[in-house]
């Protein structure tokens, strides 16, 4: 029960709060009710008694509404505070969007090892002002050399020392500040050497996140070293240092990112790995080469978009707003029945062409222009219906063979630089080991490499594995820059996207709002396979009556409170130039702005 009273001014309140607690689905009764006091007799106060509506609405996801930031000259967007305060104390300092995305990348590592590592992988999508060019970077970890079929048959591979490629992340971090850094690259390093040194408090996420995967920790003397001390996880309040890992970042800042993959690092990584039995090798580390890339793209109401091309699985986010275009959303509803019927058919045709095609093209063929085609689009749209599901959605035919974890952040600088950038350690603490006394935890996607000889990510040396990063640029109709977006949540990733942009193109919502809004994603296994059925989760601020006329379309819903994703992002606004930002309220996202 909230009781709003006695003062006059309350009562005001409560009948003004009364019509949106109605919106949000609570069942609201006012109450007159007499009270005597000193001063009055019979004033009224006004009671609003909260009643739970049926289909488990106690259980329902309390949101920590985020405002929608703005800022004149430079926006920084985050799934921490801290580290969207690194960017910005970059970009304070005099550094660029490049320089700030470094600092807030390596400060996610730092205060988020759940999510992202120096040892772990990623991507970005950026837009030089200078130029007006748009640029994709894959740092994305290949196999070792040593990584074979008949070396990982018969092993469990989905963690542990035989779980980690290539690392990766601080190649992309070396590379976009070489060419087009404005500060040292110590400079941009130095909140996260500070955060590591000095600590920070541990949050409430990452102490349960610890503890509930002590088990896996424990089995690493390594890691059981820096996240549980005295054989505990460390409790929220408490500062939580990382010696080991500031020592490795003060290196790297003093003598550049050779000194991991060349240098006496690599000397110690490749001595831990051969101790325990691992194929990673220091002359992995030496050959890895990030690759700078030509963005895939495509057009939508006007928009363009750019994002990364396979082995990116960005190439379904594109993929889907081809086939959303041949429709007209806004007269659905937003979130109603039938536009998250339409979205759900979109998603599960996108699954079925990213499994079948999507892997390294420098293994595999990849028909990146015919899957984006408008033509392509609208073969595939044929096949939905609107007034019921397909049973099965399967992959299109060219005649040819056949949870999660992650970070995003965005920058956009006073000179309209853009960037944006996911990182991953693959599932939460990658594959549970920290490399000796580096500090520095590897990533566990290895996993994503496949032992069956006809999947298009099957397990080769020097092989990118599929990733579901997706990190997006958009550019307006007159070609300006307009937006940077993207999320972790694995295989969910291109589907949240949609969602957003759609959100913010066709239902006029603001980046914020946009985010905040409830979600669905593709609940069925999707890694692999090619024939989706009709299997969601539902975030459940989405009204139970919506649920069940999806049931009676044919769907599999599952009510959930929270659809994993953390979604953050900045647009420009055309007519004022202000940067808008937004950043997800399902767990810490922060944006800030100057």
């Amino acid at each position: 029960m909230l009781a709003l009273g006695p003062e006059p001014k309350w009562n005001l309140k409560a009948v003004w709060v009364a019509p949106s607690l109605w919106k949000k689905g609570y069942r609201v009764q006012l109450k007159r009710e007499k009270q005597m006091t000193n001063n009055r007799s019979g004033s009224l106060r006004i009671l609003i008694f909260l009643a739970v509506l049926s289909g488990g609405r106690a259980a329902r996801a309390q949101l920590v509404e985020r405002p929608l930031v703005t800022g004149r000259q430079e926006m920084v967007t985050s799934l921490e505070p801290l580290s969207s305060m690194a960017g910005m104390r970059i970009l304070r300092e005099g550094g660029n969007a490049f320089d700030a995305a470094v600092a807030t990348a390596a400060a996610v590592t730092v205060i988020d090892p759940r999510m992202s590592s120096i040892g772990g992988h990623g991507f970005a999508t950026i837009y030089v002002a200078k130029t007006r060019e748009i640029r994709a970077l894959n740092f994305y970890g290949t196999a070792p050399k040593r990584a074979t079929v008949e070396v990982y048959t018969g092993k469990d591979y989905s963690r542990g020392y035989l779980s980690a490629p290539v690392p990766s992340t601080l190649k992309g971090y070396a590379a976009l500040h070489a060419a087009y850094g404005k500060l040292q690259w110590s400079q941009d390093l130095q909140p996260a050497i500070e955060l590591a040194e000095q600590g920070f408090v541990m949050t409430k996420a990452l102490s349960e996140d610890i503890e509930a995967n002590r088990q896996m920790l424990s089995q690493f003397p390594s890691t059981a070293r820096i996240f549980l001390p005295g054989g505990r996880a460390p409790h929220p309040g408490e500062i939580f240092r990382q010696p080991e890992l500031a020592r490795t970042l003060k290196e790297i800042a003093a003598r550049g990112a050779d000194v991991f993959y060349k240098g006496e690092i690599a000397d110690r990584i490749d001595k831990f790995y051969r101790e325990h039995d691992g194929v990673l090798r220091k002359d992995d580390l030496e050959t890895y080469k990030e690759l700078w890339l030509k963005p895939i793209s495509t057009t939508y109401r006007g928009y363009t978009f750019y994002t990364q091309p396979p082995t990116s699985s960005a190439i379904a986010v594109l993929e889907q707003l081809n086939l959303l275009e041949g429709y007209q959303l806004k007269p659905m509803g937003h979130n109603t029945a039938d536009y998250l019927h339409l979205i759900g058919e979109v998603m599960r045709l996108a699954i079925a062409d990213r499994n079948r095609y999507v892997g390294d093209p420098e293994f595999v063929h990849v028909p990146v222009e015919k899957l984006l085609s408008k033509e392509y689009a609208q073969r595939r749209r044929a096949l939905i219906r609107l007034d019921s599901t397909m049973s099965i959605a399967t992959a299109g035919d060219f005649g040819q063979p056949t949870e999660s974890h992650t970070t995003h952040l965005n920058v956009v600088d006073a000179e309209g630089n853009m960037v944006a950038l996911t990182q991953t350690l693959g599932d939460l603490f990658g594959s549970g080991v920290v490399a000796g006394n580096t500090g520095v935890l590897f990533s566990d996607e290895m996993r994503h490499l496949h032992l069956d000889p006809d999947d298009p990510s099957r397990l080769q040396p020097g092989k990118r594995s599929r990733s579901n990063q997706s990190p997006i640029i958009v550019l307006n109709p007159d070609g300006k820059p307009f937006m940077a977006i993207g999320t972790p949540g694995n295989d969910g990733i291109w589907q949240r996207i949609v969602q957003v942009i759609v959100n913010v193109i066709d239902f006029d919502m603001d980046i914020q709002t946009a985010i905040t809004e409830p979600r669905m994603i593709y609940g069925g296994n999707q890694e692999t396979g090619t024939e989706i059925r009709p299997i969601f989760k539902v975030e459940n601020r989405i009204p139970e009556s919506v649920m069940e006329a999806l049931r009676a379309k044919g769907y599999e819903i599952k009510s959930t409170k929270d659809d994993d994703g953390r979604v953050n992002g900045i647009i420009i606004d055309p007519r004022t130039g202000f940067r808008m930002g937004g950043a997800d309220p399902r767990e810490n996202g922060y944006a800030m702005g100057w």
